[in-house]
C-alpha cells in the first residue's frame, strides 16, 4: 500500500505541477505561431505612387480649357483663345491649337518628378498641375501665319488652363 500512496501522491504533483505548465506552453506556441502567421504573411505593402503617376492622373482626369496665355510677359490670350487640351496616358488631342498645338499626338515625362513632359515634335514643357488647374510653360521657336493672321507667336510661353 505504501507504493500505491506514493503512486497516487506521484500522479496528483504531476497534475498540480506538470499541467499547468504544459498548458502554459502550448499556449505560447500557440501565440507564436500566430504572431509568425501575422508578420510574414499577407500582401505585400502597396507601393505608393511615383511623383509621374500623380501628375499623370491629374493631367488625364479631365479636359483642360485655356485661361490665360502669355508670351514673353505680353498677354496673347486672345491668339489661343479656344485651346484646350485633353491627355491620355501618352497621347493627347487639342481643340484649336493653332500653330501652337498639334490636333493629337503623343507625350512623354523627361524627369522622374513628373515636373517636365516632351511632346513627339520635341517640345518640353514644364508642368504644374492640381486637381483644378494646369500651368504649361515652354519656348516655342516657330511663328506660323495663316490667313492674314499670326496663329503661334515665337517665345517664352505659359499657359494657364482650368477644367
Amino acid at each position: 500500500m505504501i507504493t500505491s500512496m506514493n503512486t497516487s501522491t506521484m500522479k496528483k504533483r504531476i497534475y498540480t505541477t506538470a499541467f499547468p505548465t504544459l498548458m502554459a506552453s502550448l499556449a505560447t506556441l500557440i501565440l507564436l505561431v500566430q504572431l509568425a502567421a501575422c508578420v510574414g504573411g499577407g500582401d505585400p505593402a502597396p507601393t505608393p505612387p511615383s511623383a509621374q503617376d500623380g501628375v499623370k492622373a491629374k493631367l488625364t482626369s479631365g479636359k483642360w480649357n485655356m485661361q490665360t496665355a502669355q508670351v514673353d510677359g505680353v498677354d496673347k490670350t486672345a491668339t489661343y483663345s479656344g485651346l484646350s487640351v485633353t491627355f491620355s496616358s501618352s497621347g493627347y488631342t487639342t481643340t484649336n491649337g493653332k500653330g501652337l498645338w498639334p490636333a493629337s499626338g503623343s507625350w512623354s515625362f523627361v524627369d522622374t518628378e513628373g515636373k517636365k513632359i516632351k511632346r513627339e515634335d520635341g517640345t518640353e514643357m514644364t508642368v504644374e498641375v492640381t486637381d483644378t488647374s494646369l500651368k504649361l510653360s515652354f519656348n516655342w521657336t516657330k511663328a506660323t501665319i495663316g490667313g492674314g493672321r499670326a496663329e503661334s507667336i515665337a517665345g517664352q510661353h505659359v499657359l494657364s488652363f482650368a477644367k
